[in-house]
């Protein structure tokens, strides 16, 4: 079995598109998104609507994904800025309200097993209801990510999550495999996995491929989206020539 793998790719369509050419190319069976398929990025309808339209792929509920599908807190936390509030409520607007039933019968966890080999998939660890996620861990290590992923349920050696949009690899009592954003990147590469499960066990081929920007930086502008130059300072940089 071969699985494409990817995550946080927030609204971000040129990237996602690259991801998905991969992974036909490769012939993956199914597709795993872990997580804020939307927020952040230009481009929240189209990424919605590609993502659905795509049999093979399954989606993990991430946190910008929850509050489209259930809504923003109410009232906002203090660590969530009026800025912040006005990209959210723009996000909800853009996509409208048709995919909220959808979205909301998205899992916080899957968990796959094939060949005898068992991995888990989910945004981040989550909280003890597994209703939404723990604290952010902000300088992953083997004891900390131990710690932060104790609920996972025993006999899972693989962990791939997301949300914090570094990429890191680290081998604790599990691996635990971040990918980086697909999307949030200081560069116009995509990062994503094709994962082959065999009899031998689990082989993880991480790529990083060019796309083609596609006037993504100059989308904010046109759409007129809320916090964008916090956004493309924070989130969505690039290199100088």
């Amino acid at each position: 079995m071969k699985i494409g793998v990817f995550t946080d790719i927030h609204a971000n369509l040129p990237a996602l598109k690259k991801a998905l050419a991969i992974f036909e190319d490769e012939a993956c069976d199914q597709i795993i998104h872990v997580g804020d398929l939307i927020g952040i990025g230009p481009y929240p309808r189209e990424c919605m609507e590609l993502a659905l339209a795509n049999d093979k792929m399954k989606l993990i509920m991430g946190n910008h994904d929850y509050w489209y599908a259930f809504g923003l807190p109410d009232p906002a936390p203090p660590w969530m800025s009026k800025e912040e509030v006005s990209h959210q409520t723009w996000v909800h607007q853009e996509i409208g309200p048709n995919y909220k039933p959808l979205v909301q019968k998205w899992p916080f966890q899957y968990t796959l097993e094939e060949q005898g080999q068992k991995m888990c998939f989910q945004h981040y660890a989550l909280s003890e209801e597994k209703n939404w996620f723990a604290p952010f861990l902000k300088h992953p290590n083997a004891e900390g990510l131990d710690r932060l992923f104790e609920r996972v349920e025993t006999g899972i050696d693989y962990i791939f999550y997301g949300h914090h949009h570094q990429a890191s690899d680290i081998q604790g009592k599990r691996r635990y495999v971040n990918l980086g954003s697909a999307g949030c990147y200081d560069k116009p590469d995509v990062r994503i996995a094709i994962v082959e499960l065999e009899n031998s066990g689990i082989s993880i081929r991480k790529i990083t491929a060019r796309y083609d920007d596609n006037g993504l930086m100059k989308e904010f502008d046109k759409r007129k989206i809320p916090a964008r130059d916090f956004i493309r300072k924070t989130f969505i940089k690039r290199e100088k020539p």
